[in-house]
């Protein structure tokens, strides 16, 4: 599935590559880097930056002149997320639309998986499972590890509803970064009102119009979690946001799906979740501006707010005891990626952590094994500095799970290393016929 460079130039992108932008000076590069080395070349990367104060222009002009496919769309005014993404999706020639945050990364083949995925599956909407990185109290998390999957999931709209409330976390499937194909987007759009839950929103708007939507359980797609990031900022205008668009999904849903009783129950329970979310909101705010008599109103109006408050000021607890792990980095280590008949003859320092892994002869085979792996090399290098040794093609492929590395060799066969797709940064040592 490689293209040449002249052939990149003749013709139209098959994927069109959005992401917005707004002050991601810090991880901006990466994010781009890994969107511009995947495997599969036939692409364009549109990044609408969202009126950024800080150096991300400057960032993205410089890489947008060593690769045409680069595309910068600057913004006078910050729009929000929404509105960023569809100044790139008016902008976009692919046939099909992927989506990746300008704080995240690819595994280095994610793309062109994810195309043979929709191919062999008939999709007009295509995702994957995504791995949790950046926070060491979360590295290592899946969207879909709760689930169990070993086969390809066929999202419905009541799925995407029931699996969505304000603390579901990354277990919302409104977190997945889907590729779409055009006909099927259409003119369909995000909701520009929105500066959380957009992508929920489009997805079910999609699903309501009965767009086939699959899950593959291949965790190709790393997920940065770190202070700023915005998905759980909530407040009183950001819930009656939430909820406006709920009800007017509601309303979608009694006109497209009457008589799916599964999914309206689905958003009846999720109404009334983000309604109790507002009246809590609601109080929490007139605690903090010491409006007694209001706040006294409310929970006597609302007693289950009483319960609310004693889990949020738990919840509080816990995330300041994680929040003192975050720099209780372990000591920089090792780690030896090869095919287990051979890692433990992988030459490597004293104490290197030396981890098998499965050939590439059905690389997408065993879902389960591919989420272990990605999860605990998240998890390592998050929480640890790491120099990396893979070997062969199969150290290469576990190679693109890990997020985070102080440096990497990867050791492959001249033949392997003519069609490999090496991620950026990583030095290559070829091997000769007696390695």
């Amino acid at each position: 599935m490689h293209t040449t460079a002249s052939e990149q130039v003749a013709q139209a992108p098959l994927v069109s590559v959005i992401m917005s932008n707004f002050n991601g000076s810090r991880y901006l590069e990466a994010a781009v880097t890994s969107v511009l080395s995947q495997s599969y070349q036939n692409l364009e990367l549109i990044v609408a930056d969202d009126a950024s104060e800080d150096n991300s222009l400057t960032i993205l002009k410089r890489l947008a002149c060593s690769d045409h496919r680069l595309k910068l769309i600057a913004k006078d005014t910050n729009a929000g997320p929404a509105g960023a993404r569809n100044s790139a999706l008016d902008a976009a020639r692919g046939t099909w639309v992927a989506f990746v945050d300008a704080d995240d990364l690819l595994h280095p083949q994610r793309i062109e998986r994810l195309l043979t995925a929709a191919n062999a599956l008939g999709a007009d909407v295509i995702a994957d499972d995504l791995v949790s990185f950046g926070s060491v109290p979360l590295a290592g998390r899946t969207l879909l590890e709760g689930r169990y999957l070993t086969d390809c999931l066929q999202l419905t709209a009541a799925e995407l509803v029931r699996s969505d409330s304000v603390t579901s976390g990354l277990g919302s499937f409104g977190y997945l970064k889907p590729m779409i194909h055009r006909d099927t987007l259409g003119a369909l759009r995000y909701d520009e009102t929105l500066r959380i839950g957009e992508d929920f929103d489009l997805y079910a708007r999609l699903l309501l119009a009965d767009a086939k939507f699959f899950v593959i359980p291949a965790p190709l797609y790393l997920y940065r979690q770190h202070e700023k990031s915005i998905s759980n900022r909530l407040s009183v205008p950001v819930l009656l946001g939430l909820l406006t668009a709920h009800q007017r999904l509601s309303a979608d849903a009694d006109r497209f799906q009457r008589n799916n009783s599964d999914l309206r129950q689905a958003l009846r329970a999720r109404g009334a979740t983000l309604d109790r979310a507002l009246r809590y909101q609601k109080l929490v705010d007139a605690i903090k501006a010491y409006k007694v008599f209001e706040a006294a109103g409310r929970v006597l109006s609302n007693p289950v707010l009483i319960g609310d408050l004693a889990t949020s000021l738990l919840d509080r607890r816990r995330r300041e005891r994680l929040a003192n792990k975050m720099d209780r980095r372990a000591s920089p280590q090792t780690i030896v990626l090869a095919e287990a008949n051979i890692v433990e003859q992988i030459s490597a320092p004293a104490g290197a952590l030396r981890i098998a892994v499965a050939g590439q002869d059905n690389p997408d085979g065993d879902w389960g094994a591919h989420r272990a792996l990605a999860s605990r090399l998240a998890r390592l290098t998050t929480e640890a500095q790491s120099d990396i040794i893979a070997h062969g093609a199969p150290g290469l492929d576990a190679l693109g799970y890990i997020p985070l590395w102080t440096s990497a060799r990867v050791r492959l066969d001249i033949k392997t290393a003519e069609r490999a797709t090496v991620p950026p940064g990583a030095e290559v040592a070829l091997l000769d016929d007696r390695s």
